[in-house]
């Protein structure tokens, strides 16, 4: 195969169904599952598009994640400013582990867990407002944006009334097509903001995840401020559009599987598992999974040589016939869905994965009882989805319900909560 021959990486989703990863995973998995791909910068890269190989190269020590390695791999020249300050997902061990550690306690499935009722008060809130202004509404605008902003603010420490400041700069700093003048500009920005909401907890007693960061490691000298900063961007970032993204086009999937949507209204014990096939079958992330080898090792008896380029995209993962049958058939049921790898694999995994799946398990429990009768206000084709971002998504999704309906349930509920209150102030 010529430079000329070798495809452009990255590719684009391109078959007739929008919730689709890129056809080329699946062609290159049949015939070529180890494949060389061309970067913007005429560098070459191995692509990797079967499930065992992917989790082969995402654990292996040899596989850096380090953006500041000489040579690293960016898939554009934004990419490579907005990863200039390097947080801690972007460390290998030990120094990553160290770092994640120090994190890991603010992401038990126990803590999660207590913040549960909470999150789902928050959820109950944006209802209330869309209930009370009625149909139509932006259901990203009015709930899939708005619930993980208000849960990563109050989570982290951040005022919630700054939202559509953050929001906007990442939707820069995410945008594939946006200059490296343009991604160098946000990131300054959200890094001095960030960089003040830090500032503000040294001397406190503070509860919230940054201020306790600050407390028990920046103070105490174990942790930079500059790197502080760093990783509170990140986690900002990932606490809201990922499962901003994963809620607005979860919900418009199974709105076009009707079927798989009914299997889960009658029985609720189900949404866990529809959450875990959403989170497969959407596979948001459009770019994860880009790493270079800092030695040499072996996948699938091709030999990997320290320096090169490696891509190994958890949608081509996520998608593997061999792992999981017939991918491309959405089923709330299926039963090797955990298996997924949206989350990544190995030690660099997502550390808010329990908090994502506690949204969206709340969500898509509640948002058809609480809207019922919801629906899309546009045909599926007029959708405007988010192709050149690094998370997929919608950008919009016009939506209605029925108004008298949900207006009924709502004051039920108020009824029901006054007479609760009524009778624990008697006893």
């Amino acid at each position: 195969m010529t430079a000329h021959d070798t495809p452009a990486y990255p590719f684009t989703r391109n078959g007739a169904c929008p919730f689709a990863p890129p056809s080329e995973y699946e062609r290159l998995r049949e015939s070529e599952p180890v494949s060389r791909v061309r970067l913007h910068d005429g560098r070459e890269a191995w692509l990797f598009t079967r499930y065992e190989d992917i989790r082969e190269v995402l654990g292996n020590p040899a596989s850096s994640a380090e953006t500041l390695r000489g040579g690293f791999p960016f898939l554009s020249p934004a990419d490579s400013v907005a990863k200039r300050a390097q947080s801690f997902q972007r460390w290998d061990d030990p120094r990553h582990a160290e770092r994640r550690r120090m994190l890991m306690p603010h992401f038990t499935i126990k803590r999660v867990e207590r913040m549960r009722p909470r999150v789902r008060g928050m959820i109950g809130h944006y209802y209330d407002r869309m209930v009370e202004a009625g149909p139509p509404a932006d259901l990203v605008e009015s709930l899939a944006l708005a619930v993980p902003s208000t849960v990563a603010c109050e989570l982290l420490g951040v005022d919630y009334e700054d939202h559509v400041f953050f929001e906007s700069r990442f939707a820069v700093r995410l945008d594939r097509s946006a200059t490296a003048e343009q991604v160098r500009k946000v990131t300054t920005e959200l890094t001095e903001y960030v960089d003040r909401v830090v500032r503000s907890k040294y001397g406190k007693q503070n509860d919230d995840l940054i201020g306790r960061f600050v407390n028990e490691h920046v103070e105490t000298g174990d942790v930079t401020h500059e790197d502080a900063v760093t990783d509170a961007v990140l986690l900002l970032l990932a606490g809201h559009e990922t499962t901003a993204n994963m809620i607005a086009l979860g919900t418009l999937v199974l709105l076009e599987h009707p079927d798989q949507l009914a299997r889960i209204q009658r029985d609720k014990s189900l949404v866990p598992q529809a959450v875990e096939e959403l989170l497969r079958y959407l596979t948001i992330s459009q770019t994860m999974g880009v790493r270079m080898a800092k030695d040499d090792f072996e996948v699938a008896g091709c030999p990997v040589r320290s320096g090169d380029a490696l891509i190994v995209p958890v949608a081509a993962a996520n998608w593997d016939g061999s792992v999981f049958p017939e991918p491309e058939r959405f089923d709330v049921t299926r039963a090797e869905a955990r298996g997924h790898v949206t989350f990544g694999y190995g030690t660099h995994g997502c550390l808010g994965q329990p908090l994502a799946r506690m949204e969206l398990a709340e969500v898509f429990s509640t948002v058809f009882d609480r809207l019922p009768g919801l629906r899309t206000g546009i045909p599926l084709d007029q959708v405007d989805f988010k192709s050149d971002a690094v998370f997929y998504g919608v950008r919009s999704l016009p939506v209605t319900w029925d108004d008298e309906a949900a207006r009924a349930a709502a004051a039920g509920r108020a009824q029901e909560r006054t007479g609760t209150r009524k009778a624990t102030d008697q006893r």
